[in-house]
């Protein structure tokens, strides 16, 4: 009995989440990214490292952007410390379950109310990357235990392909990123738009998609960012299907809620939210008034990998199709969490993860997480988020000093 009870009390011990350390990074591209509200040469990201006591450590990460959800790294090492880590104080669960009701309590907003989902990302994978590795749970099983019976390990990771994601401000750049995806066997193409010269770059990839997309080989859909007022919009939503565009992402500003009642309408094509979709109130908004088609579903933008799953499901049951986006610029900690999402989500429509060292210069994983021939996506097995995070690679994109926060 003494001799159990020992054991018992050592392996709470053990497993007693004892600190995180922040570290911002910047990882810069292989080239320039630009679209319609940013021109960026690297991104900056942040990574959080979960210590357990018997020496596990587990890898999160947030890729903050203002223009989605207000977030900046300051930020998210403020709410960190300041929020989140609160509730993070005695945590030694007795099973992954145990963890994973733990994790799916941390908060969504601060106490002024604002959002704070990349601070909870970071701090979610962490955790379940973390405990993952300690109970030897793969995060591929989460789905069975929030009750979702229509998602099941497999997923649609087999069937979906990454998209290649076209920037339309240089049209040499396009032509050439095009023929190259073409070349490697993309067939989903998404167009950024909201540009001064956004009729010539449609013109261009449909001249060079045209005769796959009559054979329904391919597909193309656009993406405007929220840069188009309600007029543009509208002549925008008739003209895309001259060219056989199949979605329209964003077209309108997020504050522009009551065109979006017109749009919604009106509108000749389909229409996904993407930065109107941040928050499970938004997506409610957005299904009980029928205001869009599709989810624009982002790991990062939406606070973790549990309400990502969670916008699935409810994507899901009102019968809307949905993507799995991404940040620009994610490091393979947020790739591994896409691709756990879909080995268990199925019916993914679109994908835009894994770009990896497509784009960045380097990666901060050991593993090659970029997509492969066709978009193809591999999965994970092992225990965690299933990657090797390098401690060096850290270390030589840290842009500022690392925040430790102890908690035992």
């Amino acid at each position: 009995m003494i001799i159990a009870a020992f054991f018992f009390f050592c392996d709470f011990l053990f497993n007693r989440l004892v600190q995180l350390e922040l570290f911002h990074l910047y990882l810069p591209f292989r080239g320039k990214f630009i679209h319609s509200v940013a021109q960026r040469s690297g991104t900056n990201t942040v990574v959080a490292v979960a210590l357990l006591a018997d020496g596990t450590v587990g890898f999160g990460e947030g890729v903050p952007c203002s223009d989605v959800t207000n977030e900046t790294i300051e930020s998210v090492f403020y709410n960190v410390a300041d929020t989140l880590a609160g509730s993070l104080e005695q945590v030694e669960p007795k099973s992954f379950a145990e963890l994973l009701d733990l994790a799916d309590q941390l908060p969504f907003f601060n106490e002024q109310g604002q959002i704070i989902n990349t601070a909870r990302c970071c701090v979610e994978l962490a955790l379940l990357d973390a405990y993952g590795k300690y109970f030897g749970n793969n995060m591929s099983s989460l789905s069975g235990w929030l009750g979702f019976g229509g998602f099941a390990e497999g997923g649609g990771l087999k069937e979906i392909r990454v998209s290649g994601v076209l920037d339309g401000s240089n049209h040499q750049k396009l032509a050439r990123n095009l023929r190259l995806m073409r070349l490697y066997g993309l067939s989903d193409f998404k167009l950024q738009m909201g540009c001064q010269d956004d009729q010539e770059s449609l013109e261009l990839v449909y001249r060079r998609l045209e005769r796959a997309l009559r054979r329904q080989d391919v597909s193309l859909r656009v993406d405007a960012s929220g840069a188009w007022d309600i007029d543009t919009a509208m002549a925008m939503s008739e003209k895309l299907t001259d060219y056989q565009v199949c979605c329209l992402e964003q077209p309108l500003a997020v504050a522009d809620r009551s065109h979006l009642f017109t749009l919604a309408g009106l509108s000749a094509i389909p229409l996904m939210a993407d930065e109107s979709l941040v928050s499970l109130e938004d997506a409610q908004f957005l299904l009980e008034n029928n205001l869009i088609d599709y989810f624009n579903i982002g790991i990062s933008k939406n606070g973790g990998l549990l309400p990502a799953l969670r916008l699935a499901e409810m994507a899901a049951g009102g019968s809307l199709g949905y993507q799995l986006g991404a940040m620009i610029g994610e490091s393979g900690i947020l790739t591994a969490a896409g691709r756990h999402f879909l080995q268990m989500v199925p019916d993914v429509t679109f994908t835009e993860i894994s770009y990896g060292t497509f784009l960045l210069q380097e990666d901060i994983v050991d593993q090659q997480m970029r997509f492969g021939y066709k978009g193809r996506l591999r999965p994970l097995h092992r225990a965690g988020l299933g990657i090797n995070v390098s401690r060096k690679k850290i270390a030589k994109f840290t842009a500022a000093p690392p925040k430790k926060i102890h908690l035992a």
